[in-house]
């Protein structure tokens, strides 16, 4: 029976270049915990996947805000996406 593993991650890097995951992230979602049903399993990623976009443009918007998904079939790395927001950060030169 085939298996299919989505693991969910949503990172912040700050302006000083320092990664953090949003509070809760990672998250994965296994097949085998849906009774084997591919279509809900690939629902429910996504739908996460979404949730950590909308969740991370309420944070600081002067931020690289990322979030990805990746998808295991099979034992096999079969897809990596990701979406985010590059802010648009202040320009040093201006605040002098």
């Amino acid at each position: 029976m085939k298996r299919e593993i989505y693991e969910v991650y949503a990172n912040i890097v700050d302006a000083n270049g320092s990664y953090s995951a949003l509070s809760g992230y990672p998250k994965t979602f296994d097949s085998k915990n849906y009774g084997n049903d591919l279509d809900k399993t690939r629902q429910r990623a996504y739908g996460e996947w979404h949730s950590a976009l909308a969740a991370m443009a309420k944070v600081d918007t002067r931020q690289v805000q990322l979030a990805g998904i990746i998808r295991v079939s099979d034992g096999m790395q079969i897809a990596l996406e990701r979406m985010g927001v590059l802010a648009e950060l202040p320009d040093p030169e201006a605040e002098e």
